[in-house]
């Protein structure tokens, strides 16, 4: 898996995949699309845009620094955050594929900043450039000025490979960041509190596990076969009774611990579930892998559970009655009961939370389970009865894209109408599947035109909008505050001036309270000095008291009145000699 950072939202994973191919060896580039395997790829995993997050990248050398701190001297190929860009989890059809594609791509980077001194480490980065080319996103080059295949009135002045013809679109690029860092050692492990790693709830736990996984695999319509009874049965030939007995037979535990172990595994790797994490699915496997979503967490059971929960037990149950008689018990044991209620109180939070989140899945999975089984409505009426109206548009716009493209001759020969083709066909037929399948990118644009009534309609239904923010004058104390735009029917975003006004009331107290427990602090040490002896507050020095530090100043007085000075002898003046010239 190849990670690649700041993928701008106008960039597809198609134009992601070409780009990529460019550096592989052996690569057809022709085949642009996703899982088409170009260049050795198979799939492309993307992250939900709307929010930055911490990127696995930032594991990198700590010579280089993370790419927050590339992106804030200026380097690794971006601006500044946008937090309308993705990142892409691309995955390759084994490790030497993606050996080699860094390779070529890390050459490339080299050679294109060999005329720059400051890039001379960039061999070395952990992160590399990649050039994309995002003319259009369904894979356009060439203008359809009037709908039927014409181009602009002076394209014809132009030949096919001039940069400057009208009739072509401009070419379009833009620079992602690869990450050469492994995404192995970025799996995230977290240890479960004793409450949950109690024995007495693996059983109760696994139960749960199983049915959800059940459900999820109805809704999903997994095939049969590859289900998780199918897997359990394989594994565990005698069945998931152990689960059932495992609180009472302390023999049936271990195998009770494996059937869940194994459910939980197949639930987050097969379903992106997460069991002990809020029991949520993530919206897809990017999110997985770029740490947004819990479900990509492995999760351990606390060893010794059963024993630390018994101590703990014993010490809210007080100490023994022959130890309540003597000095000092009673504040020793609120104190020790104190704690014992805060922690058995948040065991039992703990388990409450879990318990609640577990009958919450519970009660969805067995719902979109009802609607899977209902051909009529696979998710709800609502949202069936638009997609079968925009797959009936899409239906109908087939057909008459097609006769806006073809010109039938008197002969019955039918020729393809667009101004960078013009190939002639025996007949309509042959016309019909060339267009399809030649010019599929412009059916494909035009097929989207369907969406677009639907699109703006839930667009103008959204209370939080994928906008960039609006930047609201706070002030000269606070500057340029962003703000997020939300509202359907008016559009507006808050002024986040009095919420800075309370933040900076709230600092300023926290503040003064701290100062003044400091002078307080300062008080006590003084009169703790005094009691003891020493300087306190209030108290003289004694008269020989000499204090090293203190500066004094020395003053220094200069008597003149019993120094004989002696007087210098006047020097006898020479007579100068004539010069004879």
């Amino acid at each position: 898996i190849i990670e690649v950072l700041d993928v701008p939202c106008h960039v597809t994973d198609a134009q992601l995949v070409a780009a990529m191919a460019e550096h592989a060896d052996g690569s057809n580039t022709g085949t642009t699309g996703k899982g088409s395997g170009g260049g050795g790829v198979l799939t492309v995993f993307s992250t939900t845009v709307g929010d930055f997050h911490p990127s696995a990248a930032s594991t990198g050398s700590s010579s280089v620094g993370t790419y927050k701190d590339l992106k804030r001297r200026g380097d690794g190929g971006g601006s500044g955050e946008d937090f309308l860009d993705r990142t892409c989890f691309v995955v390759m059809e084994s490790e030497a594929a993606r050996k080699n594609l860094l390779d070529n791509l890390r050459k490339a980077n080299v050679d294109a900043h060999r005329h720059r001194h400051r890039d001379s480490g960039r061999a070395s980065s952990p992160y590399l450039d990649l050039d994309v080319d995002c003319t259009d996103p369904y894979g356009r080059y060439e203008i359809d000025a009037d709908g039927r295949g014409g181009g602009p009135a002076n394209a014809d002045e132009f030949g096919p490979d001039d940069q400057d013809n009208p009739g072509k679109l401009p070419i379009r690029r833009t620079t992602v960041v690869v990450s050469t860092a492994s995404l192995l050692s970025d799996q995230p492990v977290s240890v479960l509190s004793a409450a949950v790693s109690s024995s007495q709830r693996i059983g109760k736990d696994g139960v749960h596990a199983v049915t959800i996984a059940r459900a999820l695999d109805v809704a999903a319509a997994v095939p049969r076969g590859t289900r998780l009874d199918d897997l359990l049965e394989l594994l565990f030939p005698a069945g998931t009774g152990a689960l059932d007995s495992a609180a009472t037979n302390p023999s049936q535990q271990r195998e009770a611990e494996d059937i869940l172990d194994v459910t939980i595994a197949y639930l987050r790797r097969v379903h992106l579930f997460s069991f002990y994490n809020g029991c949520t699915s993530a919206d897809g496997l990017g999110n997985v892998l770029a740490g947004k979503h819990p479900a990509g967490t492995i999760y351990l059971r606390l060893s010794g559970a059963d024993e630390i929960l018994r101590k703990a037990s014993e010490e809210a149950e007080g100490p023994p009655e022959d130890m309540q008689d003597m000095e000092g018990t009673p504040a020793d044991e609120t104190a020790e009961g104190d704690a014992a209620e805060s922690s058995q109180a948040a065991k039992d939070l703990l388990v409450k939370r879990l318990d609640e989140s577990v009958s919450r899945a519970l009660e969805e999975v067995t719902s979109s389970v009802i609607a899977a089984s209902s051909d009529d409505c696979p998710v709800d009426e609502k949202t069936n009865a638009v997609a079968k109206e925009i797959e009936a548009a899409e239906e109908a716009v087939t057909p008459t894209w097609i006769d806006n493209h073809s010109l039938i001759d008197s002969d019955g020969k039918a020729r393809c109408s667009f101004h960078f083709c013009r190939k002639l066909f025996k007949d309509r037929k042959f016309l019909e599947k060339h267009l399809v399948k030649k010019h599929s990118e412009h059916l494909r644009a035009e097929q989207a035109k369907c969406h677009d009534a639907h699109m703006m309609k839930y667009w103008d239904a959204e209370e939080e909008r994928p906008v960039p923010p609006l930047l609201i004058d706070c002030g000269t104390r606070f500057g340029l505050v962003p703000s997020a735009v939300h509202g359907s029917d008016r559009p507006m975003a808050d002024d986040p001036e009095p919420q800075l006004w309370a933040k900076e009331e709230e600092r300023r107290e926290k503040k003064e309270e701290e100062q003044r427990k400091q002078r307080e602090r300062r008080a006590a040490a003084a009169g703790d000095d005094g009691m003891n002896g020493g300087m306190g507050a209030g108290m003289k020095r004694p008269r020989d008291f000499v204090d090293p530090d203190e500066m004094v100043d020395e003053k220094v007085e200069l008597s003149f009145d019993a120094v004989d000075v002696p007087v210098p002898k006047p020097k006898k003046k020479k007579k100068k000699k004539r010069s004879l010239l």
